[in-house]
């Protein structure tokens, strides 16, 4: 499909408030495809416990607390929160097309409970991609060499090498963004590359 930004720009998914917005857990990624979930209350917080990050949510029967690790992600007014797999922590659905492009979610669950527009940031990566919705996330640094998950991404990827290649090694979240921007635009005037990538129109 082409490129589908979550909200209609960087700018207004950062600024998005979650107030008064009830929340939706998927604990697998089955649930979220079938539109299923448990309604949780309201996003509070999210703080270390116990070695593992928690979710905290306030509804009519109170605080209710959530562990990262127990679920595959969370949706507040259709903004899609994943769990990351291996960090256990949420990455925001920012984009999806040929590739999937996530923000840490640290940072935009904070600045969207409080309206703030600050420079995202917060445990984990600045930023974050994937193939698919369901599929690995990596963080979204692919320095030459890289033996690491970003590294074996891109070596598993070849299709995605432009993009890879644009975002490069530095932790750049402006530059990264410009990157999938301009990766998706590409694609749509490429027919051969879209039937390689098995990306519809």
């Amino acid at each position: 499909m082409p490129l589908r930004f979550i909200c209609l720009s960087f700018a207004v998914a950062i600024t998005a408030s979650l107030v008064g917005q009830e929340a939706v857990v998927h604990v697998t990624a089955a649930d979220h495809r079938a539109g299923r979930g448990d309604s949780v209350g309201t996003y509070t917080d999210i703080r270390r416990k116990g070695g593992e990050y928690v979710l905290r949510f306030s509804g009519k029967v109170g605080v209710r607390e959530v562990a990262c690790a127990d679920i595959w992600g969370f949706t507040v007014n259709d903004v899609l929160y994943r769990i990351h797999p291996v960090e256990r922590v949420p990455v925001r659905l920012m984009a999806q097309g040929a590739v999937c492009y996530y923000e840490n979610g640290f940072a935009h669950l904070r600045m969207q409970r409080t309206g703030s527009e600050l420079e995202p940031s917060g445990p984990g990566h600045r930023s974050y991609v994937g193939r698919t919705l369901e599929g690995d996330i990596v963080p979204a640094v692919f320095a030459a060499g890289d033996g690491g998950a970003a590294g074996r991404f891109r070596a598993q990827h070849p299709e995605l090498e432009l993009l890879c290649a644009c975002i490069g090694a530095d932790d750049d979240l402006h530059r990264t963004r410009q990157c999938v921007v301009d990766f998706e635009a590409m694609l749509e005037g490429d027919d051969h590359l879209r039937q390689v990538m098995r990306v519809d129109r």
